[in-house]
């Protein structure tokens, strides 16, 4: 190495030493010498403040849920069902009914009486469930055909799966009891 060489180094050393005290040290300046950034005093930065009423949802339109009272008399269960004054025969319903038949042949008899049901009209098959999806007198119900010992009960459930015990789905489950003898 040359002696031109040897003496360059420690001045680069040094030189690099200084900036990178000098920019560590800007906000240390900065500070000593009040020359604080314009930005940091903007009124634009100041937090977001909320009005008042409009931290806390509103509540006005909540859903309330009534008192149960136990006393409270029940409908009864021929409630929803047309009268014979509506121009139509009235049908007493019922809750279910047995088939002496296997559920898969049970099923494809329900398919056929129901497609001959004057008003009703099945919307969706499930061979897998043995239901169908039927609308009569503008009520949609889920007709099922469920195993019970040795035999095929018929039901109709409504749109939370539980069996309907009034209404126009009874008077359907009568009229299909009737249409499958």
């Amino acid at each position: 190495m040359t002696a031109a060489t040897l003496s360059f180094r420690p001045l680069m050393v040094a030189t690099l030493a200084v900036a990178v005290l000098a920019s560590s040290g800007c906000s240390w300046i900065r500070s000593k010498w009040g020359n604080e950034a314009e930005y940091q005093a903007s009124r634009q930065n100041q937090p977001l403040e909320v009005p008042p009423g409009l931290d806390v949802p509103s509540t006005a339109g909540a859903v309330t849920v009534p008192a149960a009272n136990p006393n409270a008399p029940r409908a009864a269960v021929g409630e929803g069902v047309p009268s014979a004054s509506e121009g139509q025969a009235y049908v007493e319903g019922i809750e279910s009914f047995m088939l002496a038949d296997s559920v898969n042949s049970s099923w494809r008899r329900i398919g056929i009486a129901l497609g001959k049901i004057e008003g009703a009209s099945i919307g969706e098959r499930a061979q897998l469930l043995n239901s169908y999806e039927v609308s009569y007198k503008g009520v949609t119900v889920l007709v099922r055909a469920e195993a019970a010992d040795g035999q095929t009960r018929v039901v109709a459930l409504g749109s939370d799966g539980q069996p309907i015990r009034s209404g126009v789905a009874t008077e359907l489950l009568a009229v299909l009891k009737a249409r499958l003898g």
